[in-house]
């Protein structure tokens, strides 16, 4: 079920997530530029937020890459080999 979940409803609900955000970004810079009040100069560089989101985004990547790929972490690679005039394919594991 988390596959799924991962395979194909996040990829799905992503794009709506990420417009959410700035909708709600730019209604608050909005309505603060409307209030009259000075808005912070870190939310004129969209710079950190994107470097931000695609560092957050990579770690997160790697995580759920490493937990979920159902091997073990700590198996050995055997490289390919030959054996008997035979190439014998390589292998995590014993």
């Amino acid at each position: 079920m988390i596959r799924k979940l991962l395979t194909i409803g996040l990829p799905f609900l992503s794009p709506f997530i990420v417009y959410l955000i700035w909708w709600w970004t730019t209604r608050r810079r909005a309505l603060a530029e409307a209030e009259g009040r000075k808005v912070a100069p870190w939310e004129d560089m969209p710079w950190i937020w994107l470097i931000s989101a695609g560092a957050a985004l990579a770690a997160t990547a790697l995580i759920v890459t490493a937990v979920l790929s159902g091997g073990d972490p700590f198996a050995e690679y055997q490289t390919p080999r030959f054996e008997d005039g035979k190439i014998v394919p390589g292998r995590v594991g014993q």
